[in-house]
């Protein structure tokens, strides 16, 4: 059966899918950047995490989105509609382990982000995101591991939970310690061991 894919583009910020809103099947990121988001009750957005070109942004067993995904570029994702997603995942047990096995490391990501986002102090948890951050999408350069994606302070700060201001403070005394540098939003690790040790 070929499965019956849907090509959809979106322009820099815009929203792929709403938090609340019903699953129409199984979403692909095919080319740019996306972020998954989450709303609270009381109207804040904690930013779960990014995603690239090869990544699922949500699968076909829920009946509503639990998060929305929000364009950080233009994008192109194919959905693959839920019915004939799930006839795929049957007919192809290789699909369903990959599909499984991602989303299983998405839920052991997110069950470690809890854990520092609910114990962890604001420079705990801003080390421990950048530290996620340049293991997933770092690039190696001269000066260090750049992390490749626009992080503003704004960005981080729905990262890790804190406010701008102290994301800016922080920020600012890594970079005079020589751990990172940050140029026109992105960031350099300059610094990963001694990083790892503020930790």
């Amino acid at each position: 059966m070929e499965p019956k894919l849907r090509r959809l583009r979106w322009g820099p910020r815009e929203t792929i899918f709403h938090q609340g809103g019903p699953v129409a099947g199984l979403y692909v990121l095919c080319q740019g950047c996306a972020k998954l988001v989450f709303r609270t009750p009381l109207g804040k957005e904690l930013l779960i995490r990014f995603c690239r070109s090869g990544d699922l942004l949500e699968g076909v067993l829920s009946e509503e989105h639990v998060m929305s995904a929000v364009s950080v570029d233009g994008v192109a994702v194919s959905l693959i509609p839920s019915e004939v997603a799930l006839e795929l995942l049957k007919s192809q047990p290789e699909l369903a382990v990959e599909v499984a096995r991602r989303l299983s490391r998405d839920r052991h990501m997110l069950l470690g982000r809890l854990a520092y986002l609910a114990y962890g102090s604001v420079r705990e948890r801003l080390v421990k995101g950048l530290l996620e951050l340049g293991k997933r999408y770092g690039v190696h350069c001269e000066q260090g591991l750049l992390i490749d994606l626009p992080l503003s302070q704004g960005v981080l700060a729905d990262l890790i939970g804190a406010s701008r201001q102290k994301v800016n403070l922080t920020l600012r005394k890594f970079a005079s310690q020589g751990i990172i540098r940050t140029e026109r939003g992105r960031i350099t690790i300059l610094d990963q061991q001694g990083l790892q040790e503020l930790w």
